[in-house]
């Protein structure tokens, strides 16, 4: 067994082994089922990635408590809003959304708090230091707070031993070409591409671990720590951004790509077979029969999890798209020629969920010679076999300007005649001018959204896929409206009026409300106890 294989077995032993005891902070189930269904609903209509959804929901509602409610209820109800309330307020709402499961220790409550406290302060200090803190700023370090609560709540002491052995095997293997980059350059962006590719960390996520490697105390940080990063917070930011976007990280996320099902499908091993992993893992046999298993078991969720994907994304568009044929096309329709046309407006709305379905089932799960792959390089890992490739990296060069303007002019005369077919053929049809923009714009989207919904496909995938001069010209033709699908997803997330409206019109009220229910519920619950004493 090598070394890698053996750390990693026995850091999800001791993952397994933590204990804690001590009091718990609890909700009704009555109003938790409230709570829950509407947590279904606001995540169909603003689409997010699932892995994103809980990091997602606790910055949600810590905008909503230190803004929002805060500036409502010092300013109409209270004459100081109390801090020390919300840490136990955001971990209720969080057990009634169902995104913790059961009950929390008041332990894990008092160190959300601590989070909540350090972050608040860091805040005020770059208020203190500049003079104000701008928007972009503030939503920068809210979200970082969200990621470090959730790794209070949910630690994640499994996940983080499976990044540091794909880590310890692959690192090693990556060659640099440039001079100009350092081995500890080469390290870092290998480790960030780690987390990447085995749970699709994000921005925030990643600007955590960033600000944790260059402040190792920043967990646990004092008073002049948090100075000191609030005074120079424009640099930190900075830095921790230039990393995140480094351009060696693009060559090695494409290696490690076709590596992540490796290491997802050892993880699977070792979550069914806790207690014989290390037999399992020193008997070739045997592991690969375990790894078929494993295999196929992860073939199967994926397929669950596509058809899961395909729902909430025909939700997602269907709904956006209803609510601007409601408040533009119809309109628009009625200014532009006097009469509304119903077989536009129908098309409009049928189709891109229709196109959302036929996407989907037409992408295919991965053939036998994958599995083969998978196994074969699970075992050069587990037996440390030397045939294990080497990989050279470098940073891409940069195309002179004269080729770079040439190449994004065929980009987008492509782009452009594309669209004057879709828009000849909508006239066809009756189309106006309006109704066609909508049509591109939402097959944009669901172009972008089919790339997104077969990508837990394709992360299974150990194999190069073969290229063929077909599909490299469908590639060539599609990828503008991936490219345009993707900003205007961005766009539409920003301004998605369904998702505003629950937030700030609906969520607030109704969680407040729920919070008095849960108080009234816990108030009669204690005249019961008083009553069954006597």
């Amino acid at each position: 067994m090598s070394i890698a294989t053996d750390k990693l077995i026995n850091s999800y032993k001791q993952a397994l082994e933590v204990n804690q005891v001590g009091e718990k902070v609890k909700v009704n189930n009555v109003i938790g089922t409230a709570a829950l269904v509407y947590e279904k609903v606001r995540n169909a209509i603003d689409y997010q990635e699932e892995h994103l959804l809980f990091k997602n929901a606790i910055h949600r509602i810590l905008k909503r408590k230190l803004i929002f409610e805060k500036v409502i209820l010092e300013n109409y109800l209270l004459d100081k809003f109390h801090h020390e309330n919300v840490a136990k307020q955001l971990v209720q709402e969080l057990i009634r959304a169902g995104y913790v499961k059961g009950a929390v220790f008041i332990k894990k409550v008092e160190d959300v708090d601590k989070i909540i406290q350090k972050y608040n302060l860091l805040i005020t200090k770059i208020k203190e230091v500049d003079g104000k803190i701008s928007k972009k700023t503030f939503r920068y370090f809210l979200e970082i707070a969200a990621v470090e609560i959730e790794a209070v709540l949910i630690p994640a002491d499994k996940e983080k031993a499976l990044i540091n052995a794909m880590f310890s095997v692959y690192n090693k293997h990556f060659d640099l070409f440039d001079q100009d980059v350092d081995e500890k350059q080469k390290e870092l962006q290998t480790y960030l591409a780690c987390h990447k590719v085995l749970f699709k960390w994000d921005h925030s996520m990643l600007s955590y671990l960033l600000l944790t490697l260059y402040y190792p105390k920043w967990k646990n940080a004092d008073e002049e720590l948090i100075n000191k990063i609030a005074n120079k917070s424009d640099k930190v930011v900075t830095e921790i951004n230039k990393q995140i976007t480094h351009p060696l990280q693009r060559q090695i996320l494409k290696i490690l790509q076709k590596k992540a099902i490796i290491f997802w499908v050892i993880q699977d091993v070792l979550e069914k077979n806790p207690k014989t992993a290390k037999q399992i893992f020193a008997d070739q046999e045997l592991l690969e029969s375990e790894v078929k298993k494993a295999i196929n078991r992860r073939y199967k969720g994926v397929r669950v999890k596509l058809r899961r994907g395909v729902v909430r994304s025909i939700i997602y568009v269907f709904f956006t798209k209803m609510t601007l044929a409601l408040a533009l096309e119809l309109p628009m329709d009625y200014y532009l020629a006097g009469v509304i046309n119903y077989t536009s407006l129908a098309i409009n709305v049928i189709f891109p969920p229709f196109l959302m379905f036929v996407v989907a089932i037409l992408i295919r799960m991965p053939k036998k010679e994958n599995t083969t792959k998978i196994i074969a390089e699970i075992n050069k890992i587990s037996f440390k076999q030397k045939d294990v490739k080497n990989y050279k990296i470098k940073v891409l060069r940069i195309r002179g300007g004269v080729v770079r303007f040439i190449f994004n002019l065929i980009y987008a005369l492509s782009f452009v005649f594309s669209l004057m077919i879709i828009f000849w053929g909508l006239n066809q049809l009756e189309f106006n001018f309006f109704s066609s923009l909508i049509f591109v714009l939402f097959l944009t989207l669901v172009s972008f959204f089919g790339i997104k919904i077969r990508r837990p496909v394709q992360e299974l995938l150990a194999i190069d896929k073969r290229e063929n001069i077909i599909g490299s010209i469908i590639d060539f033709f599609a990828l503008p409206f991936v490219s345009m699908g993707r900003w205007m997803s961005g766009k539409f997330s920003k301004i998605n009026f369904m998702a505003f409206f629950l937030d700030f019109i609906i969520e607030a009220p109704f969680k407040l409300l729920i919070e008095v229910f849960e108080d009234l519920f816990g108030f009669i619950r204690e005249k019961k106890e008083e009553v069954m004493e006597e």
